[in-house]
């Protein structure tokens, strides 16, 4: 005797069988505890060209070429979740788009090649081109931060051990790893507020957002970081295959958001709206961008 599987009650691989389901969740938790939904940063023609063409000369060392498709791809995480409604300093918005897609690629780079000695200056060219000394000055020190954490934590024990003991060490790792910490030191000058700017320099706004943002890009990075080899995710401390395992996971990761969403309730307004478009536009952006339509495609790919 033989038991026919009918198409609705196949098994998806991987993340794909909660896609759905936990997509939803967390629109709805975003909508109900948040509600104003984050808005895309207009850019002009000859703006997003100037960005291409700055992302194009400071990868030139390497000697990659990236499509214009994939640099935008990697430009909307932050037209969709910079705070389009405090934006005061477009000088700043587009060097914080530079340097998250320079930083893209350094990411979707194979270890070997990665090179601080062609990258860093590179970096420090972009912050100075459009930042003020000050706020320059930030802004590469939060990029070297993030470049110089990844390349040493590529294969790092203290790696291991952080991201496969607890959600509590995993998270503190990631405060660095996943670069929000970096986000809010290139992003202050955008808005030119004086108590976001604290937050953001003090490191308490990246500690605020991490896990909103870690946990939404975990999610949807599952399936394309395990076929990596990468343990970067939160998801590998539950069993995603045992549905009651994952739901229970699942529901504790909310709960975080939420919590953490409460708390950045408190804060000013202007610092309140702009973590908030921050987690909201992150989730808007990985919902709609290419890059997690699949575990291979041509803005996600592996750069060689």
């Amino acid at each position: 005797m033989t038991t026919e599987i009918t198409a609705s009650e196949t098994v998806l691989p991987g993340m794909m069988r909660h896609w759905k389901e936990s997509t939803s969740r967390f629109a709805e938790a975003f909508e109900q505890h948040i509600g104003h939904l984050p808005q895309m940063v207009p850019m002009t023609d000859a703006e997003l060209r100037e960005v291409i063409d700055a992302c194009n000369a400071a990868v030139a060392p390497f000697g990659k070429s990236v499509s214009d498709e994939r640099w935008i791809s990697y430009m909307d995480v932050v037209r969709w979740s910079q705070s389009a409604r405090h934006i005061r300093d477009m000088e700043a918005f587009k060097a914080v788009c530079i340097l998250n897609c320079v930083t893209f690629v350094w990411d979707d780079m194979d270890p070997a090649l990665h090179d601080f000695a062609v990258f860093l200056p590179e970096l420090r060219k972009i912050c100075q081109k459009y930042y003020d000394e000050e706020d320059a000055r930030f802004a590469y020190e939060g990029a070297r931060a993030f470049v110089t954490s990844d390349h040493m934590f590529r294969n790092s024990p203290i790696k291991e051990v952080l991201c496969n003991t607890s959600p509590e060490q995993y998270f503190r790792f990631r405060v660095t790893d996943v670069g929000v910490d970096f986000w809010m030191k290139m992003s202050y000058p955008i808005y030119q507020h004086p108590e976001f700017t604290e937050h953001a320099k003090s490191g308490l706004a990246a500690r605020m957002t991490t896990r909103g943002l870690a946990i939404v890009n975990d999610f949807y990075s599952y399936d394309r970081e395990i076929a990596l080899g990468q343990i970067t995710n939160c998801f590998r401390l539950c069993d995603v295959s045992n549905q009651d395992a994952f739901d229970e996971f699942f529901q504790e990761r909310m709960d975080d958001i939420v919590e953490d969403i409460q708390c950045i309730k408190s804060f000013d307004e202007i610092t309140r709206d702009v973590l908030m478009d921050l987690i909201y536009g992150n989730f808007v952006w990985t919902t709609s961008n290419k890059r997690y339509k699949a575990a291979v495609n041509n803005v996600n790919s592996r750069i060689q």
